[in-house]
């Protein structure tokens, strides 16, 4: 995954075509249920996003389809951002009823690294 980087040529000649403008990209960590994860969306001027819980709890949802076993509640780990100096730490659950996914849950921590305020004149 450190090796990873963006190809703003590839993404914008493969992504749009296809219905999508960004690649998330995972491998598993060293313990079950464990994932590192990193965003690149260049076409939408966000190179890489620290932190992306739509992509993650769709992630976990799909990788929740594909266990063995019946109804199951399942803690994810999601570490995303490390290698661009960003490091987060994305919590997730999935539950499946009946061999479906039922719910999924994302939770985290996060730090502001910027702020502003947008001034709109009387109309």
């Amino acid at each position: 995954m450190r090796a990873a980087k963006p190809d703003s040529a590839a993404h914008a000649r493969l992504l749009p075509p296809i219905g999508t403008d960004a690649v998330y990209s995972y491998c598993r960590g060293a313990r079950p249920k464990e994932l590192h994860a990193r965003m690149f969306s260049p076409l939408d001027n966000t190179v890489e996003d620290p932190a992306t819980g739509s992509a993650t709890a769709a992630t976990i949802a799909l990788l929740a389809t594909l266990l063995e076993g019946g109804d199951t509640d399942t803690a994810w780990r999601i570490e995303q951002g490390v290698d661009m100096g960003r490091p987060s730490l994305l919590l997730g659950r999935t539950e499946r009823r009946q061999g479906l996914v039922s719910a999924v849950h994302i939770a985290g921590r996060v730090v502001a690294v910027m702020r502003g305020e947008i001034n709109l004149p009387n109309l």
